[in-house]
């Protein structure tokens, strides 16, 4: 039994990327063998195993071969006498097919190493034009490695997956896991363009808009955080949130704020106060539903609009929050709170707009 550590990993380190996590090959094992020393297998159908001390995941060298449609369109074979170079021949990319074993010395049957120097994407064998996620996966490695060219003939590839309809069978979720695996959603997006393919794949249809404003949004560009990021983008992207949200399954934290970005993004960040626009202020605020105290510190993340506004919308729902009514309010009618409370917030309003124009 031959352990070699495969994939992203050896990548990373030959790139002179930190590692983020760690996947291994198990060459000459067994599912039985691998029970005995310990490991725990994921699944009973497939041959991955979880080491017990380290949380990383082992797998038996295997080989695959197409029997349906789709990514899932697959039948496995593992045994003992499969060889490593076998196993690393069924990888997407030749700089993900680079093994090393426990002295370090690496295993690089189809020159992933010449590739990585050359900065170029090549497929590893004609396999790659069978599994239509390896065109998303291949358009998240261009924008993790925007300096790497796709060679002629992954292009070709990526032409034969296209038309042969695979494209159509990627289900909603593992677009979006493979959305929230990119490092920036506008530039993966922009590379399914640049493949010709984002007409092919579910949710992207309905992308309607000019991806170059978007690419060249500083706040997209420079977010580090994923739902900042991917909801800014859906608001900017398409006309139908909501499909496109149903579509690819993404999370209603995502959906949320990407509705409140189209709703009241443009209001918030033009708002000036006036003097007696007091109801259109608290028809603002009503809008951006000041219960949802995370959603709504979410968005003005997520805009741009200055110190002095952001402070005077902070305060002012900070008043809004904080009112109570007294004891003998709270006896009256259902109808007659409702109007106390909101006679209570207009006077609210019309104080804060007019303490805010007197500092001017």
């Amino acid at each position: 039994m031959k352990v070699y550590l495969v994939g992203g990993a050896v990548r990373d380190k030959l790139l002179g990327i930190p590692v983020k996590e760690k996947d291994w090959v198990v060459v000459g094992s067994t599912p039985q063998q691998m029970k005995d020393k310990g490991y725990k297998q994921v699944g009973k159908d497939f041959p991955v195993f979880i080491n017990p001390k380290t949380g990383e995941e082992y797998a038996l060298a295997r080989t695959e071969r197409k029997s349906g449609h789709g990514y899932t369109g697959f039948e496995f074979e593992s045994n003992p006498h499969i060889t490593l170079e076998e196993d690393l021949e069924r990888r997407d990319l030749t700089i993900n097919a680079i093994a090393q074993d426990e002295d370090g010395t690496l295993i690089d049957p189809f020159n992933g190493q010449d590739d990585i120097k050359n900065k170029k994407l090549r497929h590893v064998s004609d396999a790659f034009s069978e599994d239509p996620l390896r065109v998303l996966r291949l358009a998240r490695f261009k924008t993790y490695l925007k300096e790497f060219n796709i060679v002629s003939e992954t292009m070709d590839k990526i032409k034969e997956i296209k038309d042969s309809g695979e494209l159509e069978y990627l289900t909603g979720e593992r677009v979006w896991l493979e959305i929230y695996k990119s490092n920036n959603i506008a530039y993966f997006y922009n590379e399914l363009l640049n493949l010709g393919v984002n007409g092919n794949i579910i949710g992207f249809r309905l992308l309607n808009k000019d991806i170059s404003s978007v690419i060249s949004d500083n706040f997209l560009n420079n977010s580090s955080n994923k739902l900042h990021e991917i909801s800014s983008f859906i608001n900017l992207m398409t006309d139908d949130v909501d499909s496109f949200c149903d579509q690819l399954k993404i999370p209603n934290d995502y959906r949320d704020l990407a509705k409140m970005l189209r709703q009241c993004r443009d209001a918030v960040s033009n708002y000036e106060p006036k003097e007696n626009e007091y109801d259109e202020l608290l028809e603002l605020i009503n809008q951006l539903d000041i219960r949802k105290t995370e959603r709504l510190k979410n968005f003005f993340e997520c805009i741009n609009i200055k110190i002095d506004k952001k402070i005077f919308f902070d305060s002012l729902v900070d008043k809004i929050k904080n009112f109570k009514l007294d004891e003998d309010h709270r006896k009256k009618s259902k109808e007659d709170i409702i109007k106390l409370i909101k006679n209570a917030h207009r006077e609210i309003a019309q104080e804060h707009i007019i303490r805010y124009l007197n500092s001017k």
